[in-house]
């Protein structure tokens, strides 16, 4: 793992600890934070073309910022050093005061999480987990831990009651890592990261198993800071519009994201998430 933050304008690497507060609302460098979802090589494989897209389409350059941690995203995030964002759905509630929904990938408006044991498991359903150790990923993740957390309560189950540990690992691949150790029985995470993973030669094939799929929820939105001029985020938001699988470039962009296309996002489609966190008491009182 890095030892300190990670910045990178699409392939170009800058120094690190320059996330100061955004000044202006019309910049020429715009600061992109992403959620440390997954490995920051990962992260930086999955963004750079889209960024270097936008460099391209709107003549001004991005800065990926991968921060080390959730809690690092979302202080960051809080205090006004990002300008274009993408976040998961938990964290865009968290944050729904300082920025402006964009699109969504189409996966997003029904992602589903998996419940992962270890090929040889006998455990065949959720309930037969009694008494095992459990890991979610961070805190603060929409598909790693705020609505597994909360289907395992629509079964009457509280975690730290009904497992006999639970853990957080803070991010998907290392959920994974912690099953396929035996440091855990099972964990939760973020289906698409999985399917990459195996996808990437990163997982191997049948060492872990799905147990079980969650029902589908909203997740993942790009966002921009209120801050930013209304022309400039409109600007953006066309490019995401204007990516078409008819283009070959563009279709690879595309398939970085985990997308076949964009759509337009509002703050209605991550009511339902606000409500299950509110309900969970997991929802900060901050503006």
């Amino acid at each position: 793992m890095m030892a300190a933050r990670l910045l990178l304008v699409a392939s170009t690497v800058v120094s690190p600890g320059c996330a100061s507060k955004r000044q202006s609302a019309d910049p020429e460098v715009l600061r992109v934070g992403v959620l440390p979802d997954d490995a920051p090589e990962e992260l930086q494989r999955r963004h750079a073309p889209l960024l270097a897209y936008l460099t391209g389409a709107l003549n001004r350059r991005f800065d990926l910022i991968i921060p080390l941690t959730y809690e690092e995203f979302e202080r960051d995030a809080e205090a006004g050093r990002y300008d274009l964002v993408f976040f998961g759905g938990y964290t865009f509630v968290q944050q729904r005061s300082r920025f402006v929904p964009l699109v969504m990938r189409d996966i997003d408006t029904r992602f589903v999480s998996y419940f992962l044991v270890r090929r040889d498991d006998p455990a065949q359903t959720i309930m037969d987990l009694r008494g095992r150790k459990l890991v979610f990923g961070s805190r603060l993740s929409t598909s790693g831990h705020l609505m597994p957390r909360y289907f395992l309560k629509e079964m009457g189950i509280r975690p730290e009651e009904f497992f006999a540990e639970v853990q957080y690992s803070g991010s998907h691949d290392r959920t994974a890592a912690a099953v396929l150790n035996k440091e855990a029985d099972v964990g939760v995470a973020n289906s698409q990261v999985i399917d990459n993973m195996l996808q990437t030669g990163r997982l191997r094939p049948n060492s872990l198993r799905i147990l079980w799929r969650t029902p589908p929820y909203p997740d993942y939105v790009w966002a921009v800071s209120k801050d930013l001029d209304k022309n400039l985020r409109d600007q953006i938001l066309q490019s995401f519009l204007d990516l078409s699988q008819a283009d070959v470039g563009q279709r690879e962009i595309l398939a970085h994201q985990g997308a076949s296309f964009f759509l337009p996002a509002g703050a209605e489609d991550f009511v339902p998430l606000e409500r299950i966190a509110e309900e969970m008491g997991l929802l900060s009182s901050g503006p």
